[in-house]
Formats: structure tokens, C-alpha cells, sequence
């Protein structure tokens, strides 16, 4: 798709500019250059809109002067304005608590990683309908009478479907991708409707995409990420026959309307208040605007808050949403390795309108929003440092591996074992102040699950074997490693089932660290140190819920766990998806049903969420909703197919 593809290259036009700054000497001397720091090193507001256009531009200039300096995109403007020749260029790539059941009649909910802090997912259940977007397709099913009430078709150049239920109303939040004569680009919009016939009620549109919400009483908290619409800009940089002046030239020719979004209420159109766009000291451009809405409608007062940063993890609280943008650069020689943080943005939010009330930096980078969590006053942040596996340019060759591109002239610099860290911070009116912090966890290894639960934070780090490590964070001075288990495989999700219980999903791994198959992990956290209880064990398959924890479903009531699977057979001749239900004991894992839909195609996308209404078990997938008794042999009860 064209608007897509444009929208990649200005993202990677981004990225490259504000990562892969060069502290040469070469490039023009009017440009003055800037190292690279951590973003939120110093973060302020503009006083006014000229202000506002003369800052962003001249940041933008910064950073793309020694972005072609470095030669890193199609051609490097050389010190004396010549482009360089094409072999002269060095080539680049491209607090936690599930939800539990009181009564029979109960309904299961989307699995959010805080209590009282809905996330956006493709399905939602009020016990009597449920509401969902596959494929496109947003549909309403009465599971009483078992008929579709309701359903819309979405533009097929829309992506990113996700819902929020509210009392009287259904939000559906999604990115469009628009032309605008030979300028394609992405647009965000949010859809009110009314949850019986999808009317539209309200409709709240900004460029850019989402990068995530949440939902708390009644009012919903978005961060949108958008990139600056500035084509004569991006044809300078693809330009071979153009010089840093043409460069210079065609941002300072830039409007603000061209790096802020704009945004627009049931058609009409609105504007972010110079005074609450925030920078950093170095920035390419890219930014992320933050704001509220209140789930029934009355948009028109919505004061948008920008960020001139990237972000790509959101976490929210009840009172806060917190931004996560990750930052790396390069040393002052090009064979160093490269530097990297994450910044950290915390948002406060009053009255429905956000206000930016700290910022904080990280070694390295995070996996998911469940390596942030505010607990008792402190944000705990799980990291990992030179994590070779998403390496150079975020791709998965690092810097240790032989996979230089064609036209590199210069070897990577033998890295630094990565290593992973817990860093506590005092959440304060207005700033994050760093307490504490325990390092070198998982010497070698990456993060692949992090879990907080009160005052104590449960990691996963892996490479061949999988040490769960305890920490204890009751003093948030003197965070303490207490425990490090270590057993084959690795979990990538973990999710508390009861009282000092901790379930993990995964794979099985032999000794060398290659995986085998789905493993579930039942560990008793009551000591200091973990212990394995029971495991189960399906080999060659896998489960979406170790990237995707919206899929995982936990029913207290029954004590069990629902996992949509994919499964290649013993010997990977025998593909079927479905679902298998786990049943947790007090020490037992094991599984008590095998659940599958009636698909006509066997090698379709299977299984994607699973849902309890009562007595039934509900499976959702592209092709119909299915239910099945929930209990005993779990048996098939209706079918609604799509």
C-alpha cells in the first residue's frame, strides 16, 4: 500500500534521524552539532507558535545535516555541499490483578495488565453481546439468540481495529490511510457509536496512528504518534544532485502545521496550543501528542498535549499515563557501539486533560508495558542494555553476529555482554526521581517476561535457559535480587493464578536453547526464590499470548487458564489451531480440554480471543464465534459463523 510505504519511509527517515547522529567533522559548519544525550535530558515548552516553528525547524536541520554527514540514507552531503558518491556510502537496513468471577452469571474481561485500567482490544463482552472488530469487520452478536444484531464493513485501507465499551457506547479506534493529491499519509481516528446499531455519534480524527490508550472511569487516554508532513523535505533527502543549502532551504520552508498535527471534531477542525508543545534538546521531528475524551461524548473542549519524540510502549495507571520512547545514537567513531535509553514521559491527568508531570531515562530498552509499573508511590522500570538480538537499525542482527550489509566499511565493535536492570523511581507532583536500582541480571540474556506484583517484580531473562529471577522492591532505595531459578525454556508472559502462584507461558527449550513446543509453568512465589510446581507441555506448538497478553484469559472461578494454539503435530505434519483450557490446581497444571471451531479451512487464522458469559466458554475467531459448556467435557453449544 502506497500511503503505508510512505509512511514507513518518513518513520525510518525519523528513526534515522534522531539514531544515527555522527559526531564527524564533516558536513556544513553552520550547522552546529549535536551529541547525543538522553532526550528528556531537558525537556521544556515554547512560549508561542513562532517560537514553536523556529525551534522545531532548526532541530530538524541539526539532525539531518549530520544524519547525510554520516552518510546514512540515499546520499551524504558531503563538507563542500557535493554528494557523495554512491560507494562512499555505508549501508543501512532498512500492579497487576486478573480479573475474577463473583457470581455464575459474570463475565470475563479484556486481560489488562492494571485493576481498573481497560485496554483497547478487538473484542468486549457485557455479559449479554459481544462486540467485536475482525478482519475489518466490526459485528455485534446477541449471544442469547445467538444472531449477528449488528454489523459495519471497514474501509479496506484501514488497519489497527481495536474497541472500548463504554455504559452506552462503543469507541473503535483505527488508522487510515489517506491521499491527498501525489501525498499519501496516515490518519487516527476514533469512532462514538451507539453499541445497538452502530451509529455514529461522535468521530475524533488527527494524522498520525495510535500508539496505545486506556480507559478509567468513563474516560478514555490516547497517545498518537505522528510524523511531520514535509515532502519537499524528504525529496531534498532523496535528491542525489541536492546540497545541504536545498536541504536548509526546504525546511525553513516548512509551516508548523507541517510537524503538529492537526486535529478535528465531528468535521470541525481544532488546533494544539503552541504552549503545550513539549521538546527535548535533540529531536528529529516525529511526535506524540497525548490528550482525553470522555467515552460519552462532549469532545469539543479537547486540549491535545504534544511531545516532539517518538514513543512506542504506553502504561497507564488510574492517574497516569506514562510514555516510553526508546533512544540510541552512535559514538564519536563509527565503529563504537551504539549508545542507547529509553526516555520515560509520565502524564497526569485532571479533569480529563493531561498535564506533563516528569521525566526519567532507563538504561537500554524495555520489552512491553508489564516492564513498567507504579506501585505505593514508585514507577519500577525492568530494562535490558545491549541487547544484541534487536541490535543495528532494530532489526535482529547485532553487532556480535556476521551479517555487515553490503557497502559497510567499517566492522561493528565487539559489544558488551547485554545485561538487564530494575530502576525504581519517587512519582512526584512533577517529577520522577530516581531511588534505587539492582543490575546485571541475565548477564548475556534479554528480558523476555516481566511481572510486578506488589512490592515484588518476577523477570524473565533467556538465551539457552531461562532464570526467573525475584526482586524485591519493598525498599525502594535498595532493590534486591532474591532468587534466580533457572530451567529450561523461557516464559513470555506470566500472570498471577491465586495466592503466591504464578503461571508462565512460553516455550520448552533443550540445553542448547532451541524451543520445542508450548510450555506452561505453574512456580510457587511464596519464598524468596521461585520454585517450579508442575509443568505442561505440548510439543511444536506455540501460542499468540507470548507476544500478544490480550489472548490469554484467566477464569478464577473455574481455576482455569484458556490459551489459543497453534499446533504443527510431532513431527509438524499434522497443522490444527484451537484453544486448550488449563486447568490450575494449587500445585497441578494440566489440560482439560482441547477446544476447535468449525472452520472449513484448516489453515486459517484460528482462534484469537477467548471469553467466559456465564456458564459458556466463548472462542472468536475470523470465521465465528463458537461456545462451548464450560466445564466437564466442555462440550460444543452454539456456532455463529461470520
Amino acid at each position: 500500500m502506497k500511503a503505508k510505504l510512505l509512511t514507513a519511509l518518513a518513520g525510518a527517515a525519523a528513526l534515522a534521524a534522531a539514531g544515527c547522529t555522527s559526531s564527524s567533522d564533516g558536513g556544513d559548519p553552520d550547522v552546529e552539532a549535536v551529541p547525543w544525550v538522553p532526550a528528556s535530558a531537558q525537556l521544556a515548552s515554547y512560549g508561542g507558535c513562532d517560537e514553536a516553528l523556529e525551534g522545531i525547524q532548526d532541530a530538524a536541520a541539526a539532525m539531518m545535516a549530520q544524519w547525510q554527514s554520516g552518510g546514512y540514507f540515499a546520499n551524504g552531503f558531503a563538507e563542500d555541499g557535493v554528494a557523495r558518491e554512491e560507494g562512499d556510502m555505508a549501508a543501512g537496513s532498512d500492579s497487576a490483578e486478573a480479573p475474577t468471577a463473583a457470581a455464575s452469571d459474570a463475565y470475563s474481561q479484556t486481560n489488562n495488565a492494571v485493576a481498573g485500567v481497560d485496554e483497547p482490544d478487538i473484542v468486549k463482552t457485557d455479559g449479554a453481546f459481544v462486540y467485536s472488530v475482525v478482519q475489518n469487520e466490526l459485528r455485534v452478536v446477541d449471544t442469547r439468540s445467538g444472531e449477528v444484531a449488528a454489523e459495519h464493513r471497514y474501509d479496506d485501507m484501514s488497519w489497527d481495529h481495536e474497541l472500548f465499551l463504554g455504559d452506552d457506547e462503543l469507541l473503535v479506534m483505527y488508522t487510515q490511510d489517506r491521499q491527498d493529491g501525489e501525498t499519501y499519509y496516515s490518519e487516527f481516528t476514533i469512532d462514538r457509536l451507539d453499541p445497538a446499531s452502530l451509529d455514529v455519534l461522535d468521530t475524533f480524527s488527527m494524522g498520525g496512528s495510535m500508539v496505545d490508550a486506556r480507559m478509567v472511569d468513563g474516560e478514555v487516554r490516547l497517545a498518537v504518534s505522528s510524523q511531520p508532513s514535509i515532502q519537499p523535505v524528504q525529496d531534498v533527502l532523496y535528491d542525489a544532485d541536492a546540497d545541504l543549502e536545498d536541504l536548509k532551504a526546504a525546511i525553513a520552508a516548512t509551516e508548523l502545521e507541517d510537524w503538529v498535527p492537526g486535529f478535528s471534531v465531528n468535521g470541525e477542525d481544532g488546533e494544539i496550543d503552541c504552549r503545550d508543545i513539549a521538546h527535548p534538546d535533540r529531536f528529529s521531528g516525529s511526535a506524540v501528542t497525548v490528550f482525553g475524551l470522555a467515552a460519552d461524548g462532549g469532545w469539543e473542549d479537547v486540549e491535545p498535549h504534544t511531545v516532539m519524540a517518538d514513543g512506542d510502549t504506553v502504561h497507564g495507571t488510574t492517574e497516569s499515563l506514562y510514555l516510553a520512547h526508546y533512544d540510541y545514537g552512535w559514538g564519536a567513531a563509527e565503529d563504537e557501539q551504539p549508545q542507547s535509553e529509553t526516555e520515560l514521559y509520565r502524564f497526569h491527568f485532571e479533569g480529563g486533560e493531561p498535564r506533563l508531570a516528569g521525566e526519567a531515562t532507563v538504561p537500554g530498552s524495555l520489552l512491553n508495558q508489564y516492564s513498567l509499573s507504579e506501585y505505593d508511590g514508585h514507577l519500577r522500570v525492568a530494562t535490558t542494555e545491549n541487547d544484541a538480538v534487536w541490535g543495528w537499525w532494530g532489526g535482529g542482527c547485532g553487532p556480535a553476529d556476521d551479517c555487515a550489509w553490503e557497502g559497510a566499511e567499517v566492522a561493528p565493535a565487539e559489544p558488551e555482554p547485554s545485561k538487564s536492570t530494575v530502576t525504581v523511581f519517587a512519582v512526584g507532583d512533577d517529577a520522577l526521581t530516581e531511588t534505587g536500582s539492582v543490575t546485571d541480571l541475565g548477564v548475556t540474556e534479554q528480558i523476555y517476561a516481566v511481572r510486578f506484583i506488589a512490592d515484588t517484580a518476577y523477570i524473565v531473562t533467556f538465551r539457552q535457559t531461562d532464570p526467573l529471577y525475584t526482586v524485591d522492591l519493598s525498599d525502594p532505595a535498595n532493590p534486591a535480587v532474591t532468587g534466580e531459578l533457572k530451567i529450561t525454556g523461557y516464559s513470555g508472559y506470566l500472570h498471577p493464578v491465586g495466592a503466591d502462584r504464578l503461571l508462565g507461558i512460553g516455550q520448552e527449550a533443550d540445553e542448547d536453547g532451541v524451543t520445542t513446543g508450548l510450555q506452561a509453568s505453574l512456580f510457587d512465589t511464596a519464598a524468596p526464590e521461585a520454585a517450579v510446581l508442575d509443568q505442561y507441555f505440548r510439543e511444536n506448538s506455540d501460542s499468540a499470548v507470548q507476544w500478544d497478553p490480550h489472548a490469554f484469559l484467566y477464569w478464577d472461578d473455574a481455576g482455569i487458564a484458556v490459551l489459543p494454539v497453534t499446533d504443527w503435530g510431532p513431527d509438524y505434519s499434522n497443522y490444527r489451531s484451537g484453544a486448550v483450557v488449563l486447568a490450575i490446581g494449587v500445585d497441578t497444571v494440566d489440560q482439560a480440554a482441547w477446544i476447535e471451531q468449525e472452520v472449513s479451512d484448516p489453515y486459517s487464522e484460528g482462534i484469537l480471543r477467548t471469553l467466559v458469559i456465564g456458564d459458556q466458554l466463548w472462542t472468536l475467531s475470523a470465521a465465528g464465534l463458537q461456545s462451548n459448556e464450560l466445564g466437564g467435557g466442555y462440550a460444543q453449544t452454539a456456532w455463529i459463523g461470520f
